[in-house]
């Protein structure tokens, strides 16, 4: 089964079924697609990736990062080093580069499921 992320809404779909809304991208790039190509502010690119790691201790991320590969086929813009973790300690909406960011629950989720494909649609 598939995980499928929303780079405008921010919606995590387990099968079809909204779980959690989440976010990807900084400032001007907050759950915009149109600035996926843009390093370091827009959310991470559209297309297939495969959850790979759990890193449970991350020293820029924090605890329970999940490492996504993308498809050799997504068009990346030279970004690369895409995780799902969670926001800061102030909770602002400035934790991610790019990343999708998930409160810890559902990143358990993810990785308990043992599903490791997920979809980022526009």
């Amino acid at each position: 089964m598939t995980w499928t992320y929303s780079q405008r809404t921010g919606e995590l779909k387990h099968n079809g079924r909204i779980i959690t809304i989440g976010y990807a991208g900084r400032g001007l790039g907050y759950n915009k697609p149109e600035m996926e190509h843009l390093a370091n502010i827009g959310p991470l690119p559209k297309g297939k990736y495969t959850i790979i790691e759990l890193i449970e201790s991350h020293r820029t991320t924090g605890k329970y990062s999940l490492r996504l590969l993308p498809a050799s086929n997504n068009k990346m813009y030279g970004r690369s080093g895409f995780l799902i973790h969670g926001d800061n300690s102030k909770r602002n909406g400035t934790a991610s580069h790019g990343c999708i960011i998930l409160d810890l629950i559902y990143r358990k989720q993810m990785w308990k499921s043992n599903d490791r494909q997920i979809e980022v649609i526009e």
